[in-house]
């Protein structure tokens, strides 16, 4: 962002996190609309902070899917509320609360309501992206587990999450395409933990986070956005390369990886509650996600190895590198802490 204008970014900043702030932390229905449209309110101007035609675009795309999305909402609510004549008991009707699921899972882009997703992600910057893919899920999430959820939508919902975010990044070669369909394969986890646990959902998103804020980071300072541009900084390939190869295997979750053990957490929930199709299929999208991980960890292996040299690390990089290291020594005792504690 341009520091000229940081007055004003602050205040879209504050104004941001205050709207998710009153969806969480409210427990009426009009509180946590009015609170995702403060969040949305503070999003927009995020977006096209540099006045790029493609980042005005991208925003009027959010702009009319989140708006779609909370009329839904909103309307599924008052006619529950009409229908139940009590606020207490407005979530429990079957009809409206699934309307307000869709509604949710719009705003989420989960599948199948992903695909204005990529097409709007891909000129956006590093860092809005990041916002797109981790806080601006939170609100939404909780409210999921707020309502008296249908169980049929969904493991449906997650399962679809699984298959098609994997199979659509096969083939791209735009890394912000790559990273937002990765968020697509992750939050089929995410959705049952909803469903199941609150809080290994919070981990979840935690740990994606944290290892998503790293990666984002370092594409943002090379301006990379395509898999080919990764072999032409010599300078990068070295410690860099090795360091951001095991971030990139985190995040597909390979073992003994912080993300390995999230999603091993979820799996774990899922077969005591005797939901063994739904982690199979989980676990078969994750499966197909690993061929793009491992492409884009083979360009980074093979450069890395010819042109290795023992430079100095910029400070970027030892920013990346000391996040990486405070997130694998503090998140790891936790873990296995909180899952000596539950399945005990």
């Amino acid at each position: 962002m341009n520091n000229k204008f940081f007055p004003a970014n602050f205040m879209l900043i504050s104004m941001l996190m205050m709207g998710t702030i009153m969806s969480l932390s409210s427990c009426n229905w009009l509180m946590m609309w009015m609170g995702l449209e403060l969040n949305l309110m503070g999003i927009l101007p995020l977006m096209n902070i540099k006045s790029k035609n493609l980042e005005i675009e991208s925003s009027m795309k959010y702009f009319i899917i989140q708006s779609f999305s909370s009329s839904i909402f909103i309307i599924s609510s008052m006619m529950m509320f009409t229908f139940s004549m009590t606020s207490f008991t407005m979530f429990n009707n079957n009809m409206f609360s699934s309307l307000m699921i869709l509604s949710l899972l719009m705003k989420l882009g989960s599948a199948p309501f992903h695909l204005w997703l990529p097409s709007m992600c891909k000129f956006l910057s590093w860092m809005t992206l990041f916002l797109i893919l981790t806080w601006q899920k939170l609100a939404p999430l909780f409210m999921l587990s707020s309502i008296n959820l249908n169980f049929m939508i969904i493991m449906f919902t997650a399962c679809l999450n699984a298959i098609l975010g994997s199979i659509q990044a096969i083939n791209q070669t735009n890394i912000q395409l790559i990273m937002t369909y990765s968020s697509i394969s992750h939050m089929s986890w995410m959705l049952p933990a909803c469903y199941i646990n609150m809080s290994i959902m919070l981990t979840y998103l935690c740990i994606y986070a944290l290892i998503s804020l790293n990666l984002f980071i370092y594409f943002s300072s090379k301006s990379n956005l395509f898999l080919y541009s990764l072999t032409q900084h010599n300078s990068m390939m070295n410690k860099d390369g090795m360091l951001i190869l095991s971030l990139i295997l985190s995040l597909s979750g390979i073992p003994p990886t912080l993300g390995f053990l999230s999603k091993l957490l979820i799996m774990i929930l899922l077969i005591n509650m005797k939901l063994i199709i739904t982690c199979i299929i989980l676990f078969m999208g994750t499966l197909i996600s690993l061929y793009f991980y491992l492409n884009l960890s083979m360009i980074l292996f093979i450069k890395s190895f010819m042109t290795f040299k023992y430079n100095t690390t910029n400070h970027t990089m030892k920013l990346i590198f000391t996040m990486n290291l405070l997130g694998t020594f503090m998140f790891l005792p936790m873990l296995m802490i909180y899952a000596m504690n539950i399945f005990n």
